[in-house]
């Protein structure tokens, strides 16, 4: 296996040109999950979710690799923009945050259902950590097993997906929770996923699957992330995330 790694070139005066001054002082809102902007080779916008996990670097989100890299075109995405907090048709605390750096595994490009996460390294204001003013979740080396109880964010657009009490239009943060499961042993490669018994939509890729979660701090830690609905014998009711190894995780970090 070998990584991928793509660089944004923005121009020095406009890296950080979009991020507020605001310090966070209170970082018990949802400001560590935020809505991804992409945008796509021929100039259109799509959406996927990411999240901030706690790095040394502090600069440091999480998503799916099919966010980063067009896997039908074999390309990667020209530029991608992160508004962390974002809800409600309104920008979070610290505003829109550009991509330095991206990273993924080659795998990916052969098969989309297999290394569907990856990183995203920003761009912030020197002397400042992005997420010491968002907040930032710890992440799982290695995946539970079994039915384990998990908190799942995304932004669904177009009205789809099952994310319930929550407006589907790309806008608004929306919750699940429930357990996240093993997929049954009679399922081709079943051992590379996880899932949960919910659609959650277009524009939640990327989104985490939280273990632990605590809605009084927002804490919480990374167990998987939005894959989407995989392709028959599987349901087609249920989203799957890639169960990374430690290894395959932790190189690629």
């Amino acid at each position: 296996m070998e990584p991928m790694i793509k660089t944004y070139d923005i121009p020095s005066e406009e890296r950080t040109s979009n991020t507020t001054d605001f310090f966070v002082d209170d970082i018990n809102n949802i400001n560590s999950v935020g809505l991804l902007e992409i945008v796509k080779t021929d100039g259109s916008i799509d959406g996927c979710t990411a999240s901030v996990i706690r790095t040394n670097n502090g600069n440091i989100a999480i998503t799916a690799a099919h966010c980063i890299f067009d896997y039908y075109l074999q390309t990667w995405n020209t530029n991608l923009y992160f508004f962390p907090g974002y809800n409600n048709n309104v920008p979070g605390r610290v505003g829109k945050v550009y991509a330095y750096k991206s990273f993924i595994w080659g795998d990916f490009r052969q098969d989309a259902t297999r290394f569907d996460y990856g990183f995203i390294k920003f761009y912030y204001p020197e002397g400042r950590k992005l997420q010491d003013d968002t907040g930032a979740f710890d992440y799982d080396l290695v995946i539970p097993q079994g039915n384990v109880p998990t908190t799942v964010f995304g932004y669904p657009h177009d009205n789809s997906g099952g994310f319930v009490n929550c407006s589907k239009d790309g806008q608004h943060l929306c919750l699940w929770q429930g357990d996240s499961f093993d997929f049954p042993s009679t399922l081709p490669n079943y051992e590379w996923y996880r899932g949960i018994n919910v659609d959650v939509g277009y524009g939640s890729s990327g989104g985490p699957w939280l273990r632990n979660y605590d809605p009084n701090t927002n804490a919480g830690n990374v167990m998987g992330i939005s894959h989407g609905i995989l392709y028959e014998p599987y349901p087609d009711t249920s989203t799957a995330s890639w169960a990374w190894h430690q290894d395959d995780f932790s190189i690629l970090f």
